[in-house]
Formats: C-alpha cells, sequence, structure tokens
C-alpha cells in the first residue's frame, strides 16, 4: 500500500519504531521470534540488576539506620555528660555556700562563746 508506505517513511514513526526495537537502525524489520532468545537475556539481566538496585538501596538504608542510632546515641551521651557536669558544679556551688555559711556561722557562734565565758568569768 503506498499510503502506507509513506506513513512509515516519516521519521517520527521510524525513531519510535526503532525506540520499541521493531525495525534496525537501516530501517530493516527485526524478526522478534528469532531475537526471542536475546530479548529473554536482556529481561533476566534487567531482572538481576533491579534486584542489585534493591539490594543496594536497603543496604544504604540500613547503613543510614545506623549511622543514625550512633548519633542519637552519642548525643544522648553527651547530654548525660552535660546533665552530669552540671549537676557536679551545683553540687561543688552548694557546697561553697554551705562552707561559706559555716565559716560565718562559726565565728559568731564562738565571739557568742567567748562573750558568754568571759561574762561568766566575771560573775565569779
Amino acid at each position: 500500500d503506498p499510503n502506507m508506505r509513506h506513513y512509515f517513511q516519516n521519521h517520527k514513526v521510524q525513531s519510535h519504531l526503532y525506540k520499541t526495537g521493531q525495525i534496525d537502525r537501516a530501517g530493516r524489520l527485526i524478526d522478534l521470534e528469532k531475537n526471542k532468545s536475546k530479548l529473554h537475556i536482556i529481561e533476566q539481566e534487567f531482572k538481576v540488576a533491579e534486584k542489585l538496585a534493591l539490594n543496594r538501596k536497603k543496604e544504604e538504608e540500613e547503613m543510614r539506620h545506623r549511622v543514625q542510632g550512633k548519633r542519637h546515641t552519642a548525643l544522648d551521651r553527651a547530654r548525660r555528660y552535660e546533665r552530669l557536669l552540671k549537676m557536679k558544679e551545683d553540687r561543688k556551688i552548694r557546697q561553697d555556700i554551705v562552707r561559706a555559711a559555716r565559716g560565718f556561722a562559726l565565728p559568731q557562734a564562738s565571739l557568742s562563746t567567748t562573750a558568754s565565758e568571759y561574762r561568766g568569768k566575771s560573775a565569779w
């Protein structure tokens, strides 16, 4: 049919047929029955490639999860360490305050004791 011949000579139609694997670069028809084994091999290779890509994606996801777990653990450890340092610092401040309070209380107690002792001696 001359009309169909003109249709199949169209550049867009030929590029589409070439992309779908129905014609070769020269424009000749490809017999799909003869090339079934080649197509089967190519399909198997695609399946293997897809499995490898899926496995690689799973491994990357597991690695990302492990790294996030390590980061989380490190952050928790750092927070606990900071909390411990703050508690130690607060404890030291409290001890300094108690020491200072005792230090101020002791001279007053000793002054009052010496004054009462003095009063006691003079009364005798």
